[in-house]
């Protein structure tokens, strides 16, 4: 019986040789890390870790402390993907993706390395400042209690005011329109117009920080243009979404309610807190709410749930 070496032989595929390819078997990656605070001051002796992947579901970790300069410089056979996490007693463990990719490709199999020297990124590492308790609900799916009228909601409790549950403040008003195929379970629309009531009420959006476990703003800004109202869409047809207005992935919002003002308008009394992201409409309302239950208190770093 042949092997299948002359087999092959006999094919001429003897002496074939497979190309190498840097995000197969793996090229030099030098990356220097240089952490800084929120202030952009450095941070000296933090600890962090820096991951190469050298293959599928392998990897080869350089752990250390960052010097007086706040930096740290690894090396590493990689085939593509480099992640580091960052800690230290005092501030929000972060985590960064240094860019060190920076040759052409060609360059890149040729030299069978990454970048001509060593690449830097900064990552920064927020200080815990002042955290509170921030009373912090979270709801998924939660039914409209009814379709087309106003239902109101306290952010606090994060619950339907009378006669629909225990709220006790009409923080927001919302007014839900929605309708389900009872065919077809893709096929539907949702339709959630919301409102702060209040004078001088309303939310501002902010992007959510994704590197930092501090994922947040620590304060809400007062001089902020707050807006009144926004809009939430989404419909399918036949599995394909025909209508979707929806904020951004990462967006969260900032709010103030229960305001009140004096008679030249200036906010004598407020409530601030965050909508996290992933706010949502389209089988009933997801959200997640950090209430600050001190008056006028604009603190929004939460010393529990980031």
């Amino acid at each position: 019986m042949k092997t299948l070496a002359c087999l092959l032989a006999a094919v001429g595929v003897a002496n074939l040789a497979v190309a190498y390819s840097p995000i197969i078997d793996g090229a030099l990656a030098d990356v220097r890390i240089k952490v800084v605070d929120d202030m952009g001051e450095a941070v000296p002796d933090a600890t962090i870790s820096v991951t190469f992947y050298t293959a599928p579901e392998k990897v080869d970790v350089k752990r250390g402390k960052t010097n007086t300069q706040g930096c740290f410089s690894a090396k590493g056979l990689c085939i593509g993907e480099v992640h580091t996490w960052i800690r230290k007693d005092g501030y929000y463990e972060t985590k960064a993706d240094p860019v060190f990719r920076v040759l052409p490709d060609k360059d890149a199999e040729k030299h069978r390395k990454w970048s001509n020297g060593t690449v830097e990124t900064v990552a920064v590492l927020k200080k815990k400042r002042n955290p509170v308790s921030l009373a912090f609900k979270f709801i998924e799916y939660k039914r409209f209690p009814a379709t087309n009228e106003v239902v109101k909601l306290d952010l606090e409790m994060l619950d339907w005011c009378p006669p629909y549950g225990k709220g006790r403040h009409d923080d927001i008003h919302m007014v839900f329109d929605g309708w389900r195929n009872p065919k077809d379970w893709y096929d539907f629309h949702a339709h959630l117009s919301v409102e702060f009531p209040n004078c001088a009420d309303g939310f501002y959006r902010r992007t959510a920080d994704t590197t930092s476990s501090c994922r947040y703003d620590y304060v809400a800004s007062t001089n902020a243009a707050f807006e009144k109202a926004f809009d939430l869409r989404y419909a399918r047809v036949m599995n394909a979404v025909t209508n979707r207005m929806e904020f951004a992935k990462d967006d969260y919002l900032v709010y103030r309610v229960r305001t009140q003002t004096n008679e030249l308008g200036h906010v004598t009394h407020a409530h601030y807190g965050r909508i996290g992201e992933g706010v949502s409409q389209q089988i009933g309302s997801s959200m997640r709410s950090w209430f600050n239950v001190k008056d006028n208190d604009t603190n929004l770093e939460d010393a529990r749930a980031w």
